[in-house]
């Protein structure tokens, strides 16, 4: 039977990119053709930074490609100039990963059909593009499961009056209206877009659309393990039918590699529950298992026929 073939879409930034790196390496090591679409811009960053050729003969049916981030090439896309890009990787992408899919689904020589399509939770495009090609779609959120639940009530903090913050506001207030974290969550908890002054601020209302979208998505991919965050993945069930908490995918990744696990944290008890949730067994480790299984039966439900 032929591999399954897995495109992998991260956020055009290197803390988006570098956990869905490591995923894509994990499920290169079960034997799965994949390939990383990066915007021009990292891609050009990768190949002065990155050993690519070695990469490449280590996964033998891995590739990278690009595309368009709607930016100009001068552009810094860093610091504040952030919401820039938040906003403006739409349009043009949507249409080159579109035709990019499209190519690969002309089979050519040794590359299968795309047959699962892995993208950053802030990149809904990628959904709407895998429900018209029909192509099976993961959401993979790359911060904790608590933070992900958080920004699903984006719009209940701005209903109840907490989100925008007005004037002189006591941080430490406790915010009542997300469930499951009632009593628990204070002001400077919760995500920086909540500062923004106004409710109406396109940044706020970009991730209010675009964490809409993500149950949509076939399941969850998040960068936790479940010991740390149970509550908050069991409150996240309410809204996927699959979530997979590989965390921290840097211990998964060295387990995989058959080399020490470098999860480290002044928490000894922390750092042993990261170091069980990955080492052979552990939750995140078995998680990966049931992930690498699901995405081989989609490959199974049928070969993907894309066309113009």
């Amino acid at each position: 039977m032929d591999q399954p073939h897995v495109v992998f879409l991260p956020f055009p930034a290197l803390g988006h990119v570098k956990p869905m790196l490591m995923l894509a390496e994990l499920l290169s090591h079960a034997g799965f053709e994949a390939t990383f679409i990066n915007s021009n811009h990292i891609h050009d960053r990768f190949e002065h930074s990155t050993n690519i050729v070695t990469m490449y003969c280590r996964f033998p049916r891995f590739q990278f490609r690009s595309i368009p981030d709607g930016l100009p090439s001068d552009h810094p896309r860093s610091g504040s100039a952030i919401r820039e890009l938040l906003i403006s990787s739409r349009g043009e992408s949507r249409t080159e990963f579109r035709d990019l899919l499209v190519h690969l689904g002309q089979k050519n020589g040794r590359w299968e059909p795309p047959t699962c399509i892995i993208a950053d939770g802030i990149m809904s495009f990628a959904i709407d593009v895998a429900e018209e090609l029909k192509i099976p779609i993961i959401t993979f959120r790359t911060q904790s499961a608590c933070s992900t639940w958080t920004y699903f009530h984006l719009t209940k903090l701005i209903e109840e009056g907490e989100v925008p913050f007005q004037g002189d506001v006591d941080m430490d207030k406790t915010i009542t209206c997300i469930p499951g974290l009632e009593g628990t969550f204070r002001c400077r908890d919760l995500p920086s877009i909540c500062r923004l002054k106004e409710a109406n601020d396109p940044l706020l209302q970009f991730f209010i659309k675009e964490t809409a979208a993500m149950p949509r998505a076939s399941g969850l991919i998040l960068n936790t393990f479940d010991r740390l965050e149970s509550s908050m993945v069991s409150e996240l069930g309410s809204l996927f039918s699959k979530i997979y908490t590989l965390g921290p995918l840097q211990g998964l990744f060295d387990t995989f590699a058959k080399s020490p696990c470098a999860t480290t944290s002044s928490d000894v008890e922390f750092a042993r529950m990261a170091r069980d949730s990955v080492k052979e067994g552990g939750s995140s480790y078995s998680n990966l298992q049931k992930l690498i299984e699901d995405i081989k039966s989609m490959s199974l439900a049928g070969k993907v026929s894309l066309s113009m």
